[in-house]
């Protein structure tokens, strides 16, 4: 059997061990550990990551600018886009598909069929590759929440990032910002540093409680970190001094935010400015606002566009994208979406009323909550919008005008892996 197929072999019997795919709490996480010789235990030091918008491209930019500055890291990120392999980078590379069947057979042994979640063996599997291979630093984000994450078994963190919090996954964080705040801040350890991007009140009044019990020293940007553009720069400034630097390779005028704590953790560790600099202008993070091409389906005159946003809070800034396109070219918007049941999808998509988009509905393929085309369709035309069903991403693809247009695809990473999957099998 190929090396892939051993992969989607295990994953399909690690599918079958427990009857939910999350089931939040750190008893059998630690149960694994233990069986396998307690592997976080020999970690490089880690960067815990945390919240609920931008994780993934503040993870980018730290990745980045910690390469720039010579050191060699590990990364592990989730959901995947594409391959399970993009989560678990080993010294600055991509596991290789032999490596990681190797992997998830020596965790299923040492599992011997006791439940566990998927997500728990997945991160079993992370600690045990990171403990084995030597490296500077380790940047591990957040599955779930913070709390009962799985990852959160991390004793004692060498800094923990929070990105900005919203309401979201309420089936398992409830709906009451504060709650989500508190399970966010779990990762808080003792007299551990944390930094944290600016936040709603309620939520920083948690982080504020609770880094004063675990007696950690906590920054806020927009207080005690600043991060502004300026006439085409990146200027950063703390109590001790002030950075000017290049804009950010990645889209977006919430990448500020994400680059402003990346740059914090940086400064923090003591790299070099010309290392910030470095990694601002070198990041790369698929599926965030990423320029379409090398779709043969795609209309040749639309202006297209990828993006994960998946709660009210992230179709803010990303309708405050398309309105600063407008304002260089007006263009009629479309839209191809999909959504997990879970989601907020009436949050999701009033800031996009403005435009009066057309929307094309499509299934969402692997999700953990997913929601029929029809349902979906339904929903969307009882909020005002003009929807339009397709049985794939393929067919609304084709349905698309002609005309010149501008096009967002958005709503969920695993349709944002759907379409780079399909990128990739043109190319």
């Amino acid at each position: 059997m190929k090396a892939g197929e051993r992969i989607n072999a295990a994953l399909q019997r690690f599918s079958l061990l427990h009857h939910k795919k999350i089931d939040l709490g750190l008893d059998r996480m630690c149960e694994l550990l233990v069986k396998a010789g307690d592997p976080h235990l020999s970690l490089p030091p880690v960067v815990h990551v945390a919240g609920s918008n931008g994780k993934g491209s503040t993870i980018a930019f730290v990745k980045a600018m910690a390469i720039a500055q010579g050191l060699t890291v590990h990364v592990h990120t989730s959901p995947h886009l594409i391959r399970l392999n993009e989560r678990y980078i080993i010294a600055g590379k991509e596991m290789s598909d032999e490596t990681l069947a190797d992997l998830l057979e020596e965790v299923e042994a040492i599992n011997d069929n006791a439940p566990a979640t998927e997500f728990e063996l997945l991160c079993l599997a992370m600690f045990i590759a990171f403990s084995r291979t030597a490296a500077d630093l380790a940047i591990i984000e957040v599955g779930l929440g913070g709390e009962l994450d799985a990852t959160n078994v991390i004793a004692k963190p060498a800094l923990c990032l929070i990105t900005p919090i919203s309401i979201e996954h309420s089936d398992w964080l409830g709906n009451d910002i504060a709650g989500i705040a508190k399970a966010k801040a779990g990762i808080i350890k003792h007299q551990c540093p944390v930094i944290s991007a600016a936040q709603l009140n309620d939520v920083k009044d948690v982080f504020e409680r609770i880094a004063y019990r675990q007696k950690a020293e906590l920054k806020f940007l927009s207080e005690d970190i600043s991060c502004l553009l300026e006439d085409a720069r990146l200027v950063w400034s703390d109590e001790t001094q002030l950075l000017d630097l290049p804009l950010p390779a990645l889209k977006g005028s919430w990448q500020v935010q994400n680059a402003g704590l990346a740059i914090a953790a940086a400064v923090h560790f003591g790299w070099t400015e010309e290392a910030i600099a470095k990694g601002l202008q070198q990041v790369t993070w698929p599926g965030r606002l990423q320029r379409l091409s090398g779709i043969k389906q795609l209309p040749f005159d639309t202006e297209g566009w990828l993006d994960g946003a998946h709660n009210p809070h992230a179709a803010i800034a990303l309708s405050g994208f398309i309105r600063e396109r407008n304002r260089i070219e007006p263009l009629r918007l479309e839209m191809i979406l999909s959504m997990q049941a879970t989601k907020d999808l009436s949050g999701f998509l009033q800031p996009f009323k403005e435009f009066e988009p057309i929307i094309h509905l499509v299934p969402l393929l692997g999700a953990r909550a997913p929601i029929t085309v029809n349902e979906l369709t339904q929903q969307v035309l009882q909020l005002g919008f003009t929807a339009k069903a397709h049985h794939d991403l393929n067919a609304a693809l084709m349905s698309l005008s002609k005309d010149k247009t501008r096009l967002l695809i958005t709503g969920s990473l695993y349709l944002v892996g759907e379409v780079l999957n399909l990128r990739s099998v043109n190319s």
